[in-house]
């Protein structure tokens, strides 16, 4: 039987946070602090550019 992760959901404070890390650090580097991948770091970017 296989088991699957439960997806993580992240609130729009910790988003805001994260974000402003990217903007003052590299984004490898501001990824790596609260624990995400680069990919959903550039994604939660590229979404808040949309706006």
């Amino acid at each position: 039987m296989i088991t699957r992760k439960k997806r993580k959901f992240h609130s729009p404070e910790f988003k805001a946070y994260a974000l402003n890390l990217a903007e003052k650090a590299s984004f490898p580097s501001a990824a790596k602090e609260p624990g995400l991948k680069e990919s959903q770091l550039y994604s939660w970017c590229t979404a808040a550019n949309r706006k």
